[in-house]
């Protein structure tokens, strides 16, 4: 287990609960280093899970550490948020100490972050996590690139919230345990402006996307296709008909986020005329066992 610096007099560390969201929106609203998760979710709508932990000194918020867990196994630091002048370091430790603690009893297995800052990665490395991975972000520009392979056998439709149960189960079962979205996130993202469908192969769902647009912009947030039909052009189905729509609601911007070392991801996307863009982020992860 991670050792936390010692407490001074007057300090304590709780849960946050959901009568102190005035306070808390308050100080994530002040000139204060923060790292936030990119999420479905708002940091308060995470009010009452846990681990979210307030350190207050003699009443007042030091620090604020929320890394509730989405799925059984696996967590993202989702919010890391210190008092500006203050020694940030022994702040993290106490919060990282606590959150790591619980987050062990909970039996969740990986702990993991995003970090867009110099000084989160370096509290990240000080804490025993490794560089794993990069998101990349890759754009296309109104270049519609039809495959020339297609399967008859897809048919893609506009996606019904009844279908969300289903769609879980293909997002629980194409993606490890760090990546996977519960429901809840499900049903977020598809309640935002934009364009879901579902792939289907004998009246089946085997593959999804959910994405969001706002003018002439869409972004392509989630793409999932269920490991027996990976392979199939399902995701290139998907992909096509996204783009057609697209191109009839007038947008000719869109993005989509992935892993460096997803390449069946990276080859569909590109196929379609996706390009990288000089931007990444990092993802680094901590084994909770190692602890």
């Amino acid at each position: 287990m991670p050792t936390a610096p010692t407490n001074p007099s007057g300090l304590i560390i709780t849960n946050a609960t959901t009568d102190q969201k005035p306070e808390i929106s308050k100080f994530l609203n002040q000139d204060n280093p923060i790292h936030q998760h990119l999420d479905w979710f708002s940091p308060l709508e995470w009010l009452g899970q846990s681990p979210f932990l307030v350190e207050k000194l003699d009443g007042k918020i030091q620090g604020i550490f929320l890394a509730a867990p989405e799925v059984k196994q696996a967590s993202w630091i989702r919010l890391f948020c210190c008092k500006n002048r203050t020694p940030i370091e022994d702040i993290w430790g106490r919060l990282f100490a606590k959150a790591a603690s619980m987050l062990i009893s909970a039996n969740v297995q990986q702990l993991a972050a995003l970090s867009t800052h110099d000084w989160f990665t370096t509290l990240l490395r000080k804490s025993g996590f490794s560089h794993q991975n990069d998101i990349v972000l890759l754009e296309w520009e109104g270049d519609h690139i039809i495959s020339a392979s297609k399967n008859p056998g897809i048919t893609i439709r506009h996606m019904d919230e009844s279908d969300l149960p289903e769609v879980f189960q293909i997002d629980q079962a194409a993606f490890a345990p760090l990546w996977q979205n519960s429901l809840s996130s499900l049903t977020k993202a598809f309640n935002q402006p934009g364009i879901s469908t579902v792939a289907l192969s004998q009246d089946q769902i085997v593959g999804y996307q959910i994405s969001t647009t706002i003018t002439i912009h869409g972004h392509l947030a989630r793409l999932a296709v269920h490991p027996d039909h990976q392979g199939k052009q399902v995701a290139s189905a998907l992909v096509s008909d996204l783009l057609e729509q697209f191109t009839r609601r007038g947008i000719w911007l869109a993005s989509v986020n992935t892993q460096a070392d997803n390449k069946p991801s990276l080859a569909v996307y590109r196929k379609f005329g996706f390009h990288p863009i000089k931007k990444f982020i990092p993802v680094f992860q901590l084994n909770l066992d190692s602890l």
